[in-house]
């Protein structure tokens, strides 16, 4: 295998060395992988044990790796049916392990140990596990058609199963809690009934987003049941806000259902079949097959039939409920419909590569459709089938995401983008009826990738590519601005070339078989991939390359012209430059000759005021007088002047005499000071001395 197919050295394991042993012999499409965090899971079907490996220790370094390879779980209880579907918990605490005859959970141990594995690394663990409804696989005709873990459970536990007698049953752990009917039964006692013939057996479900129930009736019944409760507890009010989780059930004819209920209740409410619309002669989803809901805000719907083709559409609320009288049952009770089903786009899938000579519509292949959600990127799904996978693209959920985050009551939704399917991997490429079905698929996270398992024993792994757009949320303002600018001058060339560079068919990895190709069919293969690159590629390619060339000699067109403005502006700079120049020093001028005139205008009107003849005494004098004070003070400012002269030059003298003084003081030697000091110290002594023996003797004598 090449390491473009096999990104994380999967391959060549002993993991799935020892898986290729156990796959099944009879080839369809199931799924045998599952992966929770860092651990992948995987069914060994000869040794009926699960098995488990940290998928991340590849990539570690080499000092850093995991010393065990793989783990093996091994059932407490014998598991003699076939197993095809491996389903991990939430948070990763169970594993159900289901076939078309029975059902199993597995208990996980815990966790611990440097490298996180089960039990501190042990090879091989024997898990607590459970068969749930043994008895009732073995007295009836059942099959199990789908496998879900509830979002709601608070312990993890909580498994919807449905059988095709049109149930679901509840189970947490290994008790049955509820059965919800969803259809006419089916199955008797192993006799098949009429309803078959119709194709009203459910095929898939899945669960939507919870939603407040919207009947009044079945409000106000659950608020008298509380307060009757609450009265007989002493009158305590305990209001808990009731939810209820919508589960869309397909059955095979195409037709929907909503069964609405809550997880703690055996009341349910069952709606349909669903209207959908817009009308379609045809029908949707004659030979549907799977289903699978991606919560966006309204919920998108995946139908999908084994014709290769997938509905697209909206479940959104209905305006009035409606009954339905498409369908009279008169063992179960329908109800008005609060939902309706809008179709937008229908994706039609290319199971399998044929020769020219194969292309016929009667000879198209068909084959049961599996849905898988990608974990990482909303916008994009799988589909996996017994003649590979193709990755789909949902492009108006992008859409409906910014309609809703905008804040601007003009802008219009708008879902005119096409999704695109991807042709990634092709197990047939010929006429002849042997298949490589996909046995297992699982998605990985940090770094994302893929796992498949072919029938083959083949493993691929290959790594996602993640829009950044899509985990990291756009800065709305310059969203904005771009769809302003967009609406304003059109499409942009990027977006044009990106449509060029669209194609509708692409060319998958090609998976090798067990028994080699024709030289017919491997010489037809090859005409096919060359044709499609020639079409899809090559050709396309051609057409970018003219419409670069258009686009440059359009820039350098422009690029001419701005260059003859830029002239033409700097001509005209110069022009305005010097008439500013001139009419700045006309500005100064006038400026001048302004305040020379008011100068002249303040003097004028200063003698005109001291002239007039009607001027009083009291002005006078105060004129007078302040040519008074005015002479006086400058008297007083220069005799203050004086006599700050005379102060400093005394202090001149003052400091100057100081000085003098200072050096006719006579100062001793150091060392003659050192030599009088020591004297002067010694005669203290001394005299200390002899005046405490004067005192003694006086002391003696008795003076």
């Amino acid at each position: 295998m090449s390491e473009l197919t096999d990104c994380f050295e999967l391959n060549k394991t002993q993991f799935f060395e020892k898986i290729r042993d156990g796959l099944p012999i009879v080839q369809n499409t199931q799924n045998l992988l599952d992966c929770s965090d860092d651990l992948l899971f995987a069914w060994d079907g000869n040794e009926s044990s699960l098995l488990v490996r940290n998928w991340r220790a590849p990539l570690m370094e080499a000092e850093q790796r995991a010393k065990v390879n793989y783990q093996t779980l091994i059932s407490s209880i014998p598991i003699i049916q076939d197993i095809d579907r491996v389903t991990v918990s939430n948070e990763c605490s169970l594993v159900a392990l289901s076939g078309p005859r029975g059902v199993f959970i597995l208990e996980l141990p815990r966790r611990w140990g440097p490298d996180g594995y089960f039990k501190d690394g042990k090879d091989k663990v024997t898990c607590r596990t459970y068969c749930l409804d043994s008895l009732l696989f073995q007295n009836n005709h059942l099959e199990v058609r789908q496998v879900r873990w509830h979002p709601n459970s608070v312990s993890d536990s909580t498994l919807l199963v449905l059988l095709n007698n049109n149930t679901i049953r509840v189970y947490n752990h290994s008790k049955l809690r509820h059965v919800w009917q969803v259809g006419p039964l089916t199955m008797i006692k192993g006799a098949k009934t009429s309803h078959t013939d119709f194709g009203e057996v459910a095929v898939d479900f899945d669960i939507a987003p919870a939603t407040k129930p919207r009947s009044a009736d079945l409000t106000a019944a659950n608020e008298s049941t509380l307060n009757q409760s609450n009265k007989t507890l002493g009158g305590k009010t305990a209001k808990q806000e009731k939810i209820e989780w919508p589960i869309v059930v397909l059955r095979e004819n195409g037709n929907i259902y909503i069964l609405l209920t809550r997880l703690d209740s055996d009341m349910t409410r069952l709606q349909g079949p669903i209207t959908i619309t817009p009308q379609r002669m045809d029908n949707y989803g004659l030979e549907s097959c799977s289903i699978m809901i991606i919560p966006s805000l309204p919920p998108t719907l995946v139908i999908a039939e084994s014709t290769g083709k997938l509905h697209h559409a909206l479940l959104m609320d209905a305006e009035a409920a409606e009954h339905s009288f498409n369908e009279v049952d008169d063992f179960i009770l329908i109800e008005p419909s609060e939902y309706v089903i809008h179709v937008l786009e229908t994706v039609e899938l290319e199971l399998g590569l044929s020769g020219a000579s194969n292309s016929g519509p009667k000879d198209a292949y068909n084959c049961p459709i599996h849905l898988k959600r990608d974990i990482i990127n909303e916008l994009r799904y799988f589909a996996y089938h017994n003649a590979g996978l193709h990755v789909v693209t949902v492009s108006f959920i992008s859409e409906l995401q910014r309609y809703l985050d905008s804040e601007s009551d003009e802008d219009r939704l708008e879902l005119a983008a096409s999704s695109r399917a991807e042709y990634v991997l092709c197990t047939k490429f010929d006429s002849s009826e042997r298949i490589n079905a996909v046995c297992g698929i699982s998605l990985l996270q940090l770094p994302a990738g893929m796992v498949l398992l072919l029938a083959s024993g083949q493993v691929i792994s290959l790594k996602l590519v993640i829009d950044a757009q899509l985990l990291v949320a756009p800065n709305e303002k310059k969203q904005r601005a771009s769809d302003v600018d967009e609406q304003e001058s059109g499409p942009s060339f990027l977006d044009k070339i990106k449509g060029l560079l669209q194609r509708n068919v692409n060319q998958p990895i090609l998976a090798n078989k067990l028994s080699s190709a024709s030289p017919h069919e491997s010489y037809e293969l090859l005409n096919q991939a060359i044709e499609v690159l020639r079409e899809q590629y090559l050709k396309r390619h051609d057409l970018v390359r003219a419409e670069f060339a258009k686009h440059i000699n359009q820039i350098l067109l422009k690029k001419e012209q701005q260059l003859r403005e830029i002239q033409d502006l700097e001509h005209e700079r110069e022009i305005i430059s010097e008439g500013a120049h001139k009419l700045a020093e006309r500005f100064e001028e006038i400026s001048d000759n302004q305040e020379l005139l008011v100068r002249k205008c303040h003097s004028l009107m200063q003698k005109a005021n001291t002239a007039l003849p009607n001027s009083v005494v009291a002005e006078r004098e105060f004129s007078q007088e302040v040519s008074r004070i005015n002479k006086v003070t400058k008297g007083m400012a220069a005799d203050l002047e004086a006599a700050k002269k005379m102060l400093n030059k005394q202090r001149y003298h003052i400091d100057k005499s100081q000085d003098e003084l200072k050096s006719n003081v006579f100062q001793l030697p150091e060392k003659q000071h050192r030599t009088i000091t020591e004297i002067l110290t010694q005669l203290n002594l001394e005299i200390e001395r002899q005046i405490t023996d004067a005192k003694r003797i006086n002391k003696i004598v008795g003076v």
